[in-house]
């Protein structure tokens, strides 16, 4: 464990990385190149100074990183270290490289020195930067910075960002999961391991390929013409694996938004027509629409009423073109004469009266019920769910067909809290033992505002029963979209209140959720703020 303010025992990044690399070479020795795994067990041969000083550089922002920033106190040679890293070619030290990189890490007084009447010295560094890289080419820049400064970078940067994945399981988890850990910050569920994130190499390689479209992706505002050439990759092949196909189909839709916003709707509709997912379809409507061609955009209409992807796709094609039409769920209205900061909290103040009582809460309290009515389920020892220790749910979660390996599970759970008073002790008992493991569904700091014994007084447990057993059979289209405010008016009566300030209209998976809180028998509304005066 690390303790807060103190510095970290000596060997703590050193471990970590030899614990990572160790797991990656034990369980996908097979996924690996043989000069990857070379890399691997060439560093767990290294001196503890080379071990430990590459376990920082894992975590330094790159690609270029200064020499001269490498104080660590659990190092005892720096340099020594730099030329073993260097000699067994896991850094290179002073490459040429791109002038905006090189200046990028340069300080201010470095990049002025360069040329020091081209600018007065009272403009801003940026300004520098780009006026030095009109003037200078690439190898200019760093045949005047070589002699001011020194830096290396990582050698095979695609090699380590694959063991990562490979351990973590995707791109969100870093080397910073272990230090949150340690600090104490979360806690995880003990996991089993029955199975490996990748079962092939293809699949691995496959995986790479559309996170990395994905990242180019959300670049297309400094490199445009990039948009072209990945919808050409993309649309090339879809894969097998469902996951893949979901990141293919993402990429796709943001780079069809970037189209729109660039007023290029020929491109967008390409874009979108090779997605089988939401709200690509409706986009193609309003699109058409929009540059006057009504015969293609009714046809792609009476498509959508024919076979729905989903009830906000179904909703979408009930409403278009059409005034209030659709499901319209209650709603009432506060005048008032000016916003005052937080809508929601000026809602709440005009909504209580004496004895009342009500929270900001939007997903989170729907989900965390859920999340503490289902955590046997959601943490059932299913093969394949859990491939590593910092896992706040199985892979599968937010898949549909998350319940199918699960369903002795979930039939022994409902049938065990049937009653309402096994349901309330299931509950107040799974709060006690769980509190503060990290569950993707559940939001502890919830609970700093309102006591889990203050929401069973105000709801009927029959009403916790039926939002749960509702949320966690459609966690893969519902996790999102409830109202903003839960509001109680006395014991066993509350309301879940969606707040609309003025020109706020419901979102497509809003009105859906109201839809169904109507058919559960659960209390919701709508309350528009409008300015007057």
């Amino acid at each position: 464990m690390l303790t807060p303010d103190r510095p970290p025992p000596e060997d703590y990044y050193q471990n970590n990385c030899r614990t990572l690399f160790s797991f990656v070479l034990a369980h996908y020795a097979d996924l690996l190149a043989e000069q990857d795994a070379a890399s691997l067990q060439s560093y767990l041969r290294l001196t503890d100074d080379a071990q430990r000083l590459f376990a920082r550089l894992l975590t330094r922002k790159g690609p270029l990183i200064r020499t001269d920033s490498l104080n660590y106190a659990e190092i005892s040679n720096v340099a020594q270290a730099l030329d073993l890293l260097c000699e067994k070619q896991f850094i290179c030290l002073a490459a040429p490289a791109p002038g905006d990189q090189l200046l990028a890490v340069a300080r201010k007084a470095e990049v002025t020195a360069l040329n020091p009447t081209l600018l007065p010295n009272s403009a801003r560094k940026d300004a520098w930067v780009l006026q030095l890289l009109s003037l200078y080419t690439d190898r200019q820049v760093h045949e005047r910075v070589v002699a001011q400064f020194s830096w290396l970078h990582i050698n095979k940067p695609q090699t380590w960002q694959m063991v990562r994945l490979l351990y973590f399981g995707d791109n969100q988890q870093d080397w910073s999961a272990f230090v949150i850990r340690d600090l104490g910050m979360v806690r995880y569920e003990p996991w089993h391991m029955h199975s490996r994130r990748y079962e092939s190499l293809q699949t691995l390689k496959a995986d790479m390929y559309y996170r990395r479209l994905s990242e180019l992706s959300r670049r297309l505002e400094e490199h445009p013409k990039l948009a072209v050439e990945l919808s050409k990759c993309l649309q090339a092949q879809v894969p097998d694996d469902r996951f893949m196909q979901a990141r293919r189909e993402r990429t796709l839709l943001r780079i069809g938004r970037w189209h729109e916003r660039a007023d290029e709707p020929q491109a967008a509709v390409d874009a979108y027509r090779q997605v089988n997912r939401h709200p690509a379809r409706e986009r193609i409507v309003r699109l058409l629409h929009r540059c006057g061609d009504e015969s293609t955009a009714s046809q792609w209409l009476q498509t959508i009423r024919n076979a729905p992807l989903c009830e906000e796709e179904a909703q979408f094609a009930e409403r278009f073109g059409k005034r209030q039409a659709g499901y319209q769920p209650p709603a009432t209205q506060i005048d008032i004469t000016e916003l005052q900061g937080d809508i929601e909290q000026q809602a709440l103040n005009l909504l209580l009266q004496p004895g009342e009582w009500g929270a900001h809460v939007e997903n989170s309290l729907v989900r965390t019920l859920t999340g503490l009515v289902y955590w046997e389920v959601i943490f059932a020892d299913v093969a394949g769910a859990f491939t590593n220790p910092f896992q706040s749910g199985p892979h599968d979660l937010y898949r549909e067909e998350f319940l199918q390996p699960r369903e002795q599970q979930l039939a022994t759970l409902e049938a065990a809290v049937q009653a309402d008073a096994d349901m309330q002790h299931h509950l107040l008992d799974m709060f006690e033992r769980k509190q503060g493991i990290a569950n993707s569904l559940v939001d502890w700091q919830m609970f700093k505002d309102i006591a889990l014994a203050d929401i069973i007084d105000a709801m009927p447990v029959d009403d916790i029963r039926k939002l749960s057993h509702f949320l966690i059979r459609n966690l893969h289209s519902r996790r999102a979209g409830l109202p903003d405010l839960f509001v109680v008016h006395g014991p066993k009566h509350y309301e879940l209140i969606e707040v609309k300030g003025p020109g706020d209209q419901l979102q497509p998976g809003q009105r859906v959720w109201f839809k169904h809180l109507a058919r559960l028998g659960i209390p919701a509304r709508v309350l528009r703020l409008r300015l007057v005066g």
